[in-house]
C-alpha cells in the first residue's frame, strides 16, 4: 500500500534514496520552477509536495525500516496518529500528469481575452490581456495595457498571474 512520508526539512532526496536502496517503491513528484535571475529566467526543479514523498510498502513488515529511515520524520497518519494508506488511484493520477521529462505538469488554463498581471521582470505590475500560448518555449503572448497603446509582448508563463 502507498503511504505519505514526511521528511526532515529539505531531505526528500535523501529519504527517497534510502528507501529505494532498501528495495521499496518510492515516488517523489517533481515540478519545474522558474525564477528571474539577472534579467534571465532560470529553470530549477523542486518537489511538488515539499517535505513529503510517497512510498509503497507493507506496513507490518517494513514499518521499522521506514519509520527510522535516513531523512524521514514520520509516516503521515490521521486517526490516532496511525499511518493512513493513500489510494493507489491518487498516486496514479499524479503520475498521469507527468510529462516525458518526469515533471508534473500543472494545467495553467488562461483563456483568450482574460486579464492578467505581470508579476516579475521589467513589466512588473502591468496589466494585460492574455492572447495565446507559445508552448514550444513555455511562453505566452499578452497585450499590455498602456495609455492609448497595446503592444504585444511575449513572456515566460511563470511571469504572469490571473487578476481576480
Amino acid at each position: 500500500m502507498w503511504y505519505v512520508i514526511q521528511t526532515k526539512p529539505k531531505k526528500e532526496k535523501e529519504a527517497n534514496s534510502y528507501l529505494s536502496i532498501k528495495g521499496l517503491e518510492v515516488y517523489s513528484p517533481l515540478l519545474e520552477a522558474y525564477f528571474p535571475n539577472n534579467g534571465e529566467i532560470k529553470r530549477t526543479c523542486k518537489p511538488l509536495f515539499p517535505g513529503y514523498i510517497f512510498a509503497n510498502f507493507d506496513y507490518v513488515a517494513d514499518y521499522g525500516l521506514v519509520k527510522w529511515g535516513r531523512g524521514i520524520k514520520k509516516i503521515v497518519g490521521f486517526s490516532d496518529n496511525l499511518p493512513s494508506p493513500v489510494s493507489e488511484e491518487v498516486v496514479n493520477e499524479i503520475k498521469s500528469r507527468c510529462g516525458e521529462d518526469g515533471f508534473v505538469r500543472i494545467n495553467r488554463c488562461y483563456r483568450p481575452n482574460e486579464e492578467v498581471r505581470v508579476k516579475s521582470g521589467p513589466f512588473k505590475d502591468f496589466l494585460g490581456i492574455f492572447e495565446t500560448w507559445v508552448p514550444e518555449k513555455e511562453r505566452v503572448r499578452i497585450l499590455l495595457n498602456l495609455i492609448g497603446f497595446q503592444p504585444q509582448v511575449e513572456l515566460h508563463v511563470s511571469m504572469i498571474e490571473r487578476v481576480n
